[in-house]
């Protein structure tokens, strides 16, 4: 026990926690300290900002407000780490004409109509399936129970989009870029670490066809959107992967509501 609180795996979901959230923690960052790979515990840090997030169901609000303040707490959490991503990328592939415009547009920090659009419809899109899920609860403890849980697979299953992303594409970037110290490729035991918890949830919130039927339309959303990064931009780079997580967690919350419907 003591090793897991002071080794590499504590390490890295600190450093991991410090870096995808705004959660106040003192990390050392030295080199030469022991730590896996920050990115493999994203879905780990989807746990924590999954429960955070959850305070809303306690009150007896309608499900309209509750999911609204359960998706914005998650941005608060995360600094709208993900979202910033989404609105990048919508500028840059949609708007530049060819990869060095796109990726040039993808470094400015100005909204463009793209961004401004794509956030829109992915939180209006969150909001409003988020709302129907919750209504799919119970009114008891084992609803409660049921919906925490929902809400916890939705954003720690999300974060395996960029993860696979990672895999399957080449980094690519105009520049230095403070994403690039965050990639990594993984071996077995990141792997592990990072799909531990995605295996629990979706036993938990879903049947074994259920989750079958998740991982093949998963995987050909994902090489959906592989086929296009690697068309326009010829690989991923940061914000790339913000964008992915958005649409992974979409995906999610269209795939419960269905199955519990």
């Amino acid at each position: 026990m003591k090793n897991l609180l002071t080794g590499a795996y504590w390490q890295g979901f600190k450093r991991s926690l410090a870096t995808y959230t705004r959660i106040p923690l003192r990390v050392d960052w030295r080199d030469d300290v022991e730590h896996l790979p920050a990115v493999s515990f994203l879905p780990w840090v989807g746990i924590v900002v999954a429960i955070v997030s959850t305070w809303p169901l306690w009150f007896d609000w309608s499900t309209s407000l509750q999911a609204l303040f359960m998706l914005l707490t998650a941005v608060l959490l995360t600094g709208g780490f993900h979202e910033d991503g989404l609105m990048d990328t919508s500028d840059g592939l949609v708007g530049g004409w060819n990869k060095e415009q796109r990726l040039t547009i993808m470094k400015d920090s100005r909204l463009g109509s793209y961004a401004a659009l794509s956030i829109w419809f992915s939180l209006t899109l969150k909001w409003l399936l988020l709302s129907e899920l919750l209504n799919t609860g119970s009114n008891s403890f084992l609803g409660l129970i049921y919906l925490i849980t929902s809400w916890c697979a939705v954003h720690v299953l999300a974060r395996v989009f960029p993860l696979v992303l990672m895999h399957c594409l080449d980094y690519v970037t105009l520049g230095d870029s403070k994403a690039q110290s965050m990639i990594a490729r993984f071996g077995m035991k990141e792997w592990i670490v990072a799909l531990v918890p995605c295996a629990i949830l979706a036993i938990l919130s879903l049947s074994l066809l259920e989750i079958a039927l998740v991982a093949v339309l998963a995987a050909l959303f994902l090489l959906a959107i592989r086929q296009y990064l690697q068309h326009k931009i010829q690989g991923f780079n940061g914000d790339a992967l913000g964008a992915s997580e958005q649409f992974g967690e979409i995906f999610v919350i269209a795939a419960l509501l269905v199955f519990a419907s």
